[in-house]
């Protein structure tokens, strides 16, 4: 999104178009298209900017006590608005304390520019220790990280986690590989079973898989109206045990979370 200009109009009207249809939650980067995708969401919420919940990201050289908050101006700039609702570390950085970082964060939080604040691509080790070097009054409300039926590394011991500390977990890349499922593959037929059932695509039933399995947040990528709504769909289907055991054993069982010099 951001990346080709001809195409700012339709990524805009996809955007008013999921909101419209209850997807509020807005999430984008500083560095997603250099810029190009907060500048894309300040077209898009201009008029309607309570009506969403807006996330951001810094990215790790942007990170110290010095550039956070010069970054998140530059945000704010692009997105047209005077604060975000979550703004979130992208990756942890190799080269900045996180204390320092998660100290930076704080203020801007205290200075009203970000209403609660977060993290991506945090495996548990590394979210539990920026839960012990926040200062004192400021919370981690989430944890960005790729999470898919190909991906469940965040069930082994991430989502326990977030459940027991009321931590969101947002899901991205949500339906990766499920477009290109072979048919005779077990995760194809069980989707595409259960998703005759519930009369939705099988992508949407695998929104409603991580959706169901704890404080999960999906933010999967659309620009075609029918993808828009598959999504929606997500949110009306309520699977059963069974359906859920049917899916887990059709896809491969949760690895354990990697170290972070392997992210």
């Amino acid at each position: 999104m951001g990346e080709v200009t001809s195409q700012r109009t339709v990524e805009v009207d996809a955007l008013r178009y999921g909101i419209e249809q209850g997807l509020t939650v807005i999430d984008t980067a500083e560095m997603y298209a250099d810029g190009g995708a907060e500048e894309v969401v300040k077209e898009a919420i201009k008029d309607i900017r309570n009506q969403v919940f807006l996330v951001t990201k810094v990215w790790p050289t942007h990170q110290s006590r010095e550039a956070l908050p010069k970054a998140l101006d530059a945000s704010l700039t692009r997105l047209g608005t005077s604060y975000v609702d979550l703004y979130l570390l992208h990756w942890p950085s190799q080269s900045v304390p996180l204390e320092q970082t998660l100290n930076a964060l704080a203020q801007v939080q205290e200075q009203g520019l970000a209403r609660y604040l977060g993290v991506s691509n945090f495996p548990t080790p590394y979210l539990k220790q920026a839960q012990e070097l926040l200062p004192d009054g400021a919370t981690i409300a989430a944890d960005q990280v790729e999470y898919h039926l190909a991906n469940r590394r965040a069930e082994t011991a991430l989502i326990p986690y977030c459940v027991d500390r009321q931590i969101a977990v947002m899901a991205y890349t949500p339906v990766k590989g499920i477009p290109s499922l072979r048919p005779a593959s077990a995760g194809y037929r069980v989707l595409s079973h259960i998703a005759h059932d519930h009369q939705v695509s099988p992508a949407t039933i695998a929104l409603a898989y991580l959706i169901g399995s704890g404080p999960v947040i999906a933010i999967p990528k659309a620009i075609q109206y029918r993808h828009i709504d598959a999504n929606r769909a997500a949110l009306d289907v309520l699977l059963s045990d069974v359906e859920r055991q049917a899916i887990r054993r059709a896809f491969a069982s949760p690895e354990e979370e990697l170290p972070y010099e392997a992210l």
